[in-house]
């Protein structure tokens, strides 16, 4: 796998040049300097299954897929081979481009001990090599009479020397073992040998890979060259007839096999770079494969953990795939003016100029729109949830708002809080009213003066100012000022709830008018919106059907407790379905206080790789996919370093560089860039 696959890969699902805006043109050309600089040749392994079996085609491969490895059947160009012919000499073949070959083979007999990653190394070399793993199984009939004719022979070891009868001993305990391994249910006895092909442009180089092999490979191989007509034996269509080589049982071979089947390195090229795995391999990701059940991805890591820069790395170069970004920015720290205005939009949230309305329709349904404004105002402290009463009247008060609105169709004149606390001024004057009602609605418009005229009126009294029209590829909603958790947590996540229920609102208006962009969606704090049940759901549920909308969701935190928020009366955690409905998991450093919880979380994961958590590097992270687990180390350029750093002494570096990149956009960068 070179560079220049992965950039045709890129260039598979990216945007084509001409039609990016002069800055992303920019960042484009960057980033394939980038890519040409940084992946290193990596070499992968193809494995193919030769096998003499009662099974079908079809049955073989489904019974290969109920063990967790997928196959499909050779096609037409069959198993690429070294070469295609060539003149033999004893031990060597010499093909018509003057390349020299020959083949090793393991010895038959064996000793030592059996590991899942003895094969490894010998994959791993600078050089290919085609190996042959040929395995013959006995019936349980002819099993049993090969053990007891070798325990026989070993019995009557005819020399008395110390020696002999040493060694017969051990072939007598050898074969117990074998026959108590026997005994278990579904094992039996197998035949294996291994056969290495080598080659070299000269018979010096040959030597010297010949003894690299031999000392790589973990099993004793034969000091010899087999004979080079071996070769037809290995790649030949039929499985060989032979049986020879060192005897193994199942459990063995399965350790065997399982180290050549665990041998794997990522060889998708159609996306963007993420970084390199602990093999040198590139990780390459397109959160909008088609193959993932889910666009969605879940992010864990601790403050300086490398995790915000990651999230907007990722996303960054999804936008030089057309993909349409949105997020929510809570640190107030993402500069991404460098785009341009025509890319590049911002908003700043819990300012006068930006007023979000309570009231604004986010939800299909009248009744789950009543009951998410009834979770708001409960949070902000006007009602009291547990109250009947109080709930009642203020449910009363909303059905009149909106129902005439669901009648006419009308979802973008919503009325504000000062139309429920008129309406609620009407039933404490309403006469006829229980004098209880009379006074549960004077008390409720009275806790709303502080949303209406008081000091949040600006924030919460007024129709939504938030530029919510969706219409650049890039928008950024910086929630920086809105209140912190320490002096009304609630408030901000009443304000954040709100946001993005109105981000969602807009996208499905984007659909309905036949936009298909896709759309992803980063929003940090995630579990600030997992603290009341009724806004936790309907999260959860705009994130579990995000995929039929063409929009992916990046939701991060700090750990999963914050993640997943409190638990409700059957003990299940507000956030779990967000879990349930990910494709893609990135974890960064974790405490060592929270590995419990991700023991219970990611059963999958090894528990080496846990281990590794609390002591992970910044921009190192696990990365769970729909296919893989990979531990990750990210590999951003030096321009992304700039212009995406958090840091106070990066910012001065950083618009030194936006002002030299405006300047040769200005100049006509655009023209000479493909």
């Amino acid at each position: 796998l070179q560079a220049e696959d992965v950039l045709a890969g890129f260039h598979a699902e990216a945007v084509p040049g001409s039609e990016l805006p002069p800055s992303v043109r920019f960042y484009a050309l960057q980033y394939k300097e980038m890519l040409r600089q940084t992946v290193q040749t990596t070499r992968h392994m193809r494995l193919y299954l030769v096998m003499d079996s009662a099974i079908g085609e079809l049955g073989l491969i489904q019974m290969l897929g109920t063990y967790g490895v997928g196959a499909t059947p050779l096609g037409a160009v069959g198993i690429p081979l070294p070469f295609v012919r060539g003149s033999l000499q004893w031990n060597r073949l010499t093909t018509p481009d003057s390349r020299v070959w020959s083949v090793v083979r393991s010895r038959l007999q064996q000793s030592g001990v059996l590991h899942p990653r003895m094969l490894h190394r010998l994959f791993a070399l600078d050089f290919p090599v085609w190996a042959s793993l040929d395995i013959h199984t006995y019936s349980q009939q002819k099993a049993t009479r090969l053990l007891r004719e070798k325990d026989t022979s070993a019995r009557f070891e005819k020399s008395a020397s110390g020696e002999a009868q040493a060694a017969a001993n051990a072939v007598r305990g050898a074969i117990g073992q074998l026959r108590q391994e026997l005994s278990r249910v579904g094992s039996a006895l197998h035949q294996v040998r291994l056969s290495i092909v080598v080659g070299a442009d000269d018979e010096t180089t040959l030597a010297q890979r010949l003894e690299v092999v031999r000392g790589t490979v973990g099993m004793e191989m034969e000091p010899w060259e087999s004979p080079a007509a071996e070769i037809g034996t290995m790649f030949g269509a039929e499985p060989p007839r032979a049986a020879e080589g060192s005897l193994l049982p199942s459990h063995g071979l399965a350790i065997l096999t399982g180290s050549a089947l665990s041998y794997r390195r990522r060889t998708e090229t159609r996306g963007v770079y993420l970084g390199t795995d602990r093999n040198q391999a590139p990780v390459i990701l397109n959160l909008f494969d088609d193959k993932n059940p889910h666009y969605n991805t879940v992010i864990l890591g601790q403050s300086g953990s490398g995790k915000s820069f990651t999230t907007l790395l990722l996303m960054l170069r999804h936008l030089m795939l057309g993909v349409r970004l949105i997020i929510v920015d809570p640190q107030g720290n993402i500069d991404l003016s460098w785009l341009g205005e025509e890319v590049y939009h911002r908003s700043i949230l819990g300012t006068s100029e930006a007023a979000i309305n309570v009231l604004d329709i986010a939800h299909e349904e009248i009744a789950n729109q009543v009951g998410m404004v009834l979770a708001c105002l409960g949070m902000l402290g006007v009602v009291d949830p547990s109250d009947r009463l109080e709930v009642a009247i203020l449910d009363q008060v909303l059905m009149d708002i909106y129902a005439p609105l669901w009648e006419r169709g009308e979802r973008e004149a919503v009325p504000t809080l000062h139309a429920v606390q008129h309406r609620l001024d009407d039933i404490a004057a309403d006469e006829d009213a229980a004098p209880e009602i009379r006074s549960k609605a004077s008390l409720l418009a009275f806790a709303l003066e502080q949303y209406t005229v008081g000091s949040r009126a600006a924030l919460f009294g007024r129709p939504t100012t938030v530029d919510l029209s969706l219409d650049h590829a890039v928008t950024v909603f910086d929630v920086s000022r809105l209140p912190k958790e320490e002096q009304g947590g609630n408030l901000r996540a009443a304000l954040l709830s709100i946001l993005v229920g109105d981000i969602n609102q807009a996208i499905r208006r984007k659909r309905r008018a036949g936009d298909q962009v896709p759309m992803l969606v980063f929003i940090d704090e995630m579990g600030v919106l997992m603290r009341d049940s009724v806004i936790a759901a309907h999260v959860s549920e705009e994130y579990k059907t995000a995929r039929s909308r063409r929009v992916g969701m990046i939701v991060a935190d700090q750990d999963l407790p914050s993640l997943l928020g409190p638990a409700d009366e059957s003990g299940l955690h507000h956030g779990e379905p967000i879990l349930a409905n990910t494709a893609n998991t990135l974890i960064f450093n974790q405490k060592a206080g929270e590995l419990a919880n991700v023991r219970e979380r990611f059963p999958d994961l090894p528990e080496a790789m846990i281990q590794v958590l609390p002591v992970m590097r910044p921009g190192t992270c696990l990365v769970q996919l729909p296919d893989d687990l990979l531990q990750v180390s990210v590999r951003p350029s030096a321009f992304e370093l700039a212009v995406l750093s958090s840091r106070l002494q990066d910012r001065a570096r950083a618009r030194a560089i936006i002002a030299q990149v405006t300047r040769e956009v200005e100049e006509g960068l655009e023209s000479v860039l493909p």
